[in-house]
């Protein structure tokens, strides 16, 4: 452990797994330390030395030259630009990165933004079974909520540092807005404390009040009656006007501007907007295939199916959408923007926490009084329509051209890599970076998502999984000719050179959000883009052929997500006592991807990684 001060954080060893807990006020939040600017000769150090792998020697020589006149000149400009945006402003990158990385962010959100985290399945006998089970789920979500508004979740924290905790008050109430070039965000007013969940059954939406006039949420009984009346009012499926959510971004924002022209649908749009969450309650998808019941959950709730299934069931602008399927998939569906996966799967954890200790619900409750649940209403013309139209193909391509796996490695799993005495994320990270390297034979650029949390607001920072290190690493274990020893100390090294740059990540000192803040200076301030930003160097090393984070939930679940370039990977994985659970994608129109080959590369890469470091380690009873 390193126990200097760096802007009142310690630099403790941290990897990018999950945070340890502890209580402690929210009210504190505002005490956390401010995102720093790192040291711009640090930053464009490490620059260089992450983009080696991906250059040849004359491309390194030029890199090498402009980062140099870059340091010299415009870099030390924008630095101090930077640094008194720092010293003005709750956080330098908050607002940048909301806007640069999602609202700016115009490709649909479906599959290419929003991630889906997957419960364990479910085994509904009955229609009752399976409203119960939704009613329950409900119930419990709205309880997590309680417990965020009255401060009583632990605060989250890395080593003994606590982390910022303003994500989890944003992921209800909370709905992306299209409009032309950049959306805009709907956040709840704490001062107008919301009333209402939307559900969604058959295309159509339902409003349902879930709290008593006392202010206490209404019993589990209640809301299975309120869904069997929904269920009952939506018998045949309704126009797909969710659908419209899953288009291109400017695309929306021309048909959201003419959809709530008309008051019905604008007050229909807004009592969605404003809602808690959507609950939908999906019916089977028979024409989707998957190669296993794992994977076919996930497609449901990553996109719903297309078309034919269900993704007309959806708002996916809404933060959370809770989706509760017949066929027993479970999941929820989250618009990225206001908040990454941890609050998502800390709630993911305590619904399922919570119905575990659930005690059954009272029988004939009175629910006479309580108010029946509201259609909401759209009137759709004949250019809605043909808009719906056009959405559906749009999104049935999509749908049919992204392949997604979830998949298990059964071989072992974080206990054993522990007693190896390695960080497990950084092995797992080596892992897929020895995948790719076995079937392209050549490295990748590699994200993994870094939590910033030890800073108010703090978001996310880029973590360069590939580096020299890794590189050598995967050619010494494809190398027939090195030793045992030599891959075992390769994959040490490389281990190694991965935490060290997840500590420095979620310290808020890695390369990518500090580059991307000097850009976005030069471009507020009427600056020139250096010619670094189109060099090689930069191009090549933010083209993400492979995206990957660890999301890790309770029982056998996993989140997916679809790749961020046309020729990469999407990989994000929940690391178990004995198993690592995967959500694996590719485009099947991608220049060579194939998410099956991918994932027998990686199965191979863990048996080989196995055998490396189990050599006189007499922990398994077959060894």
């Amino acid at each position: 452990m390193v126990n200097n001060q760096k802007n009142g954080v310690s630099l403790l060893r941290v990897s990018a797994c999950y945070p340890q807990l502890v209580l402690r006020p929210m009210s504190t939040q505002h005490d956390l330390p401010r995102h720093p600017v790192p040291p711009l000769k640090d930053t464009l150090a490490k620059f260089v030395r992450s983009v080696k792998p991906l250059l040849s020697s004359s491309e390194l020589s030029t890199t090498e030259h402009l980062v140099k006149d870059f340091g010299e000149g415009d870099g030390q400009k924008l630095q101090k630009i930077l640094e008194n945006r720092a010293r003005s402003m709750d956080s330098w990158l908050a607002d940048w990165w909301l806007t640069a990385a999602y609202l700016a962010y115009r490709l649909p959100v479906v599959v290419h933004s929003n991630p889906a985290l997957v419960f364990p399945r479910r085994h509904f006998q009955t229609e009752e079974e399976f409203l119960k089970y939704a009613a329950d789920l409900t119930f419990a979500a709205l309880n997590y909520k309680s417990d965020i508004d009255n401060d009583k979740i632990p605060i989250d924290k890395m080593g003994k540092e606590p982390m910022d905790m303003t994500q989890y008050k944003r992921i209800y109430g909370t709905c992306r807005i299209p409009a032309p070039k950049c959306d805009k965000m709907h956040f709840s007013d704490p001062s107008r404390p919301v009333q209402h969940i939307v559900v969604a059954h058959n295309n159509l939406f339902f409003k349902i009040c879930v709290y008593e006039s006392s202010g206490e949420i209404i019993s589990p009984g209640k809301l299975l009656m309120q869904l069997k009346a929904v269920v009952n009012a939506s018998q045949k499926p309704g126009e797909a006007v969710g659908i419209l959510t899953s288009e291109h971004r400017d695309t929306w924002a021309r048909v959201y501007s003419d959809l709530v022209k008309d008051e019905v649908n604008r007050r229909s749009v807004e009592a969605i907007q404003t809602s808690l969450f959507l609950l939908c309650l999906d019916g089977p998808a028979s024409h989707l295939s998957a190669p296993n019941v794992a994977t076919l959950a996930a497609l449901k709730i990553v996109h719903g199916g297309g078309s034919k299934g269900s993704s007309g069931n959806r708002w996916f602008d809404k933060t959370i959408e809770i989706v509760v399927g017949r066929e027993g998939e479970v999941g929820i569906t989250v618009e990225h923007s206001p908040a990454e996966a941890v609050p998502v799967a800390m709630l993911m954890n305590y619904c399922l926490d919570f119905l575990e200790k659930m005690p059954k619900s009272k029988s004939g409750e009175n629910t006479a009084a309580f108010p029946e649940p509201e259609k909401l209403q759209f009137n759709i013309s004949s250019d809605i329509k043909n808009a719906i139209e056009v959405a559906e193909h749009n999104l049935d391509n999509l749908v049919e051209d992204t392949d997604f796996l979830s998949c298990t490695y059964s071989g072992y799993g974080k206990n054993l890599i522990k007693e190896f005495k390695v960080s497990p994320d950084s092995y797992i990270q080596m892992a897929l970076q020895l995948a790719y390297y076995r079937l392209h034979n050549e490295p990748a650029a590699h994200y993994e998502s870094a939590g910033t949390r030890l800073f108010y607001l703090g978001r996310t920072e880029t973590i360069r999984s590939c580096s020299i290190e890794s590189v050598h690493f995967a050619k010494t274990m494809l190398d027939s000719k090195s030793s045992n020893e030599d891959k075992k100390q390769a994959l040490l090294a490389a281990v190694k050179s991965h935490k060290d740059y997840a500590t420095q990540a979620a310290l808020g000192l890695g390369v990518d959000r500090h580059l991307l803040g000097l850009k976005l200076a030069a471009i507020e301030n009427g600056m020139q883009i250096h010619p670094l930003y189109r060099d090689p160097s930069y191009v090549r090393s933010t083209h993400f052929k492979i995206t990957s984070s660890q999301v890790a939930g309770k029982g056998n679940s996993v989140m997916c997500y679809g790749p961020v370039v046309p020729d990469g990977y999407a990989t994000c994985y929940n690391p178990l006592g004995n198993t690592i659970n995967f959500g694996l994608a590719a485009f099947k129109s991608g220049h060579g991807t194939d998410v099956k080959a991918f994932h027998d590369a990686l199965m191979v890469s863990f048996d080989d990684m196995e055998k490396v470091m189990a050599v006189g380690h007499q922990t398994r009873a077959k060894l």
